[in-house]
């Protein structure tokens, strides 16, 4: 690709001065257009602008001035030719970038004009990525948008998948915190009743944030299954064979991540204060007893999703007052006091408003755990009580 010659606009009354600029300019190869001071720049693109300001010092200076505001987005070199070197001042605050005393030696005119010709080089490349990036930048902010929109989404689906209202049964309360670090997260929890007597509920944690983990957790919502029909009978599935069938059910998916799922599962009947739970991996449940030190009930479970295995039944049976606690591992971060974090200020929370009904109890302990405490995960917390 053969390059344009660069374009000199001279502006200039005198014969002698286009004759000392306009020779020398031409015969180093540059393309020189003449105009006279009094003229506009019309369809002309120059690289740099020549002005007279020996034949008419004033006239060129006013041109000066015009010129330099119409190319104030841009940038067009302008070199000034003076009669002296005393209105060098004047010629540059005028808004030339360069004075030329006349007379001059044409090397010395030439290596000015290739002087600004590299300047203005380097303007129009940086001018060229300045409005690329400007391209970019209203690609990525429409991406953004789209990211936005699809997140916002995502998050409305999410939700729809909770429970809209949590289950009425006499005998039983419960209350729910559930805060997730971004729009979408990897928790997850519900709660159904099953019949006059048994309420079935969870908490899940699926691996990592966003996106990925809230279909891992609407996966577990439609795979979970609490309860089997047959006619006009029906069996509670037990807590352990819930959580085996959806380990194999995720297993099959084959997918290529490998996403684990943590998970407690408990069933409770109202009526006998049976209490049966399993644990997949998850943090161990919390039992707040009406009387006497909360404990964690500690039982063996597996992640979900890793390999084919069996998960134990641990059962218990409630006293009226009695409250279980089912959270995710977000509560590792929780402080209070000067416990340790985690389970040892959980502990210490719990006992401090271990007296309330569920409902103010679980908003007690979010705000002592995390009050102060800047979280840097998905929180669930699930409390249920045996009320008389």
């Amino acid at each position: 690709m053969v390059r344009a010659k660069p374009t000199i606009l001279l502006f200039a009354d005198a014969a002698l001065v286009e004759d000392s600029v306009r020779r020398p300019l031409e015969e180093a190869g540059f393309h020189v257009a003449m105009e006279r001071l009094g003229a506009e720049v019309n369809g002309i693109a120059p690289d740099v602008i020549l002005l007279d300001g020996v034949s008419t010092s004033e006239a060129a200076l006013q041109l000066c001035r015009r010129l330099r505001t119409k190319a104030a987005e841009g940038i067009t070199p302008i070199l000034f030719v003076g009669a002296a070197a005393i209105n060098r001042q004047a010629g540059l605050e005028a808004g030339a970038d360069a004075y030329l005393t006349h007379p001059f030696n044409p090397s010395e005119l030439l290596a000015q004009v290739r002087a600004l010709l590299r300047i203005k080089e380097r303007h129009d490349r940086l001018a060229a990525k300045t409005e690329e990036l400007q391209h970019v930048h209203k690609r990525l902010q429409a991406a953004y948008q789209q990211i936005d929109m699809e997140l916002e989404l995502a998050r409305r689906i999410q939700e729809s998948f909770l429970p809209q209202s949590l289950p009425e049964l006499p005998g039983v309360r419960f209350a729910v915190a559930y805060k997730p670090q971004n729009r979408v997260g990897g928790d997850f929890y519900d709660l159904f009743r099953l019949d006059e007597s048994h309420v079935g509920f969870y908490v899940a944690d699926a691996m990592g944030h966003g996106v990925p983990a809230s279909l891992l957790t609407i996966f577990v919502k439609q795979a979970v299954k609490a309860k089997e029909i047959n006619g006009n009978e029906y069996r509670l599935t037990p807590p352990n064979e819930v959580l085996a069938k959806l380990n194999r059910d995720l297993i099959a998916q084959a997918l290529s991540e490998h996403p684990f799922i943590t998970m407690a599962y408990a069933l409770f009947d109202a009526r006998t204060g049976t209490f049966r739970f399993a644990r997949a991996g998850h943090p161990y449940p919390l039992y707040v007893p009406r009387e006497g030190p909360p404990r964690f009930w500690q039982i063996e479970g597996s992640l979900l999703g890793v390999f084919e295995t069996e998960f134990r039944l641990q059962a218990h049976t409630l006293a009226p007052g009695d409250k279980v606690l089912l959270y995710t591992d977000g509560m590792d971060a929780a402080a209070v006091d000067k416990q340790p974090l985690g389970g040892a200020s959980l502990l210490a929370a719990v006992e401090r408003h271990r007296n309330l009904h569920i409902d103010d109890m679980i908003q007690r302990l979010e705000h002592d755990l995390f009050g102060q405490t800047q979280r840097t995960d998905d929180l669930t917390i699930l409390g249920m009580e045996y009320v008389d």
